[in-house]
Order: structure tokens, then C-alpha cells, then sequence
């Protein structure tokens, strides 16, 4: 069967997975938690509910980090949580490739240049606003976040700027 676009070229990278599994624990703690992961340098930080033994309710915490910081994220987490133990494995990573661009827009009164990550998919480039700056634009500019992420999308893409 043919495929209908070109294949993307994933840059790969191993990165270790750190997890705990907590049931005793309140959400303000877990918020904490991720923030404080993410701020050491965690490339991601989640919570996932699910529904332990004895019917109790818990959150797996799972962390993706650079692989020789797994025992750092694993102390972090014993340390924010309380846990008594962590799982630790290697996955690879496939990321699509990007990089920042600094791209001139105009969004209501505004005008100066935002950053917007560019990533190379297959068929061309895909354009996403940094979200702190497009917020601040929104909020400044009394205009929906969605659309001022829509408006600098549309102007990186005519500026045609990438890779």
C-alpha cells in the first residue's frame, strides 16, 4: 500500500523512565512534585490515575529524563512523594526535529518577535508559538489565546522561515 507522505527522519535519543506509584497523597503535593521535576530538568513529568488494590484510588508519577539523571529524579520523587521505592527503565525517544525560531509578528497592537518552535514533518514544517509569550500577547491584547497562537503560526508560516 502506498503511503501517503514522505517518511519523517526522527532524530533518537535513550532516555530513562522513573515511576513511582503513590495512593496517600494530596494534589497540591503531587502539583509540587511535577513542578519541581520539571524545573531539575525533567524533559517530562506526568500523573496518571488508576485504581489499586483494596479498591484505592492512586497516581502513577512517571518522569522522562536525560538517563544518567535517573537516581536524581528517583530521589526527587522519594523526597516530594514520600514513596518507598521507584521503577527505573530505557526507552528510545523519537522525537521529530525542530529548533526555536525567532520570528517578527503583529498580533492587535502588538508588534516584536516571538519564538516558535519549528518542526520538519513530512510534508513540510509545523509551526507552534512559544505558550508563555502568545499568553502574555493574548492577556495584553484582550484576543483568545487560540487565536494568537493561530495568528503567529499563520505569520511564521508566510515568513517562511525553517530549516
Amino acid at each position: 500500500m502506498p503511503r501517503s507522505s514522505a517518511a519523517i527522519r526522527f532524530e533518537k535519543e535513550t532516555v530513562a523512565i522513573v515511576e513511582t506509584n503513590v495512593d496517600d497523597i494530596s494534589g497540591e503535593i503531587l502539583g509540587r512534585t511535577i513542578e519541581r521535576l520539571l524545573e531539575e530538568g525533567a524533559y517530562d513529568a506526568t500523573v496518571t490515575p488508576f485504581l489499586g488494590k483494596k479498591g484505592r484510588m492512586g497516581q502513577t508519577v512517571r518522569v522522562v529524563c536525560n538517563k544518567v539523571a535517573s537516581e536524581k529524579f528517583a530521589q526527587i520523587l522519594v523526597e516530594e512523594t514520600g514513596t518507598l521505592g521507584v521503577k527505573t527503565a530505557e526507552w528510545t525517544r523519537m522525537m521529530v526535529p525542530r529548533k526555536i525560531l525567532s520570528i517578527p509578528v503583529r498580533v492587535g497592537h502588538f508588534q516584536g518577535k516571538i519564538n516558535v518552535k519549528a518542526a520538519k514533518i513530512a510534508n513540510g514544517i509545523r509551526f507552534k508559538p512559544e505558550f508563555d509569550e502568545a499568553r502574555e500577547i493574548a492577556i495584553r491584547e484582550k484576543i483568545p489565546l487560540r487565536r494568537v497562537m493561530e495568528i503567529i503560526s499563520e505569520q511564521a508560516a508566510e515568513a517562511k522561515s525553517g530549516f
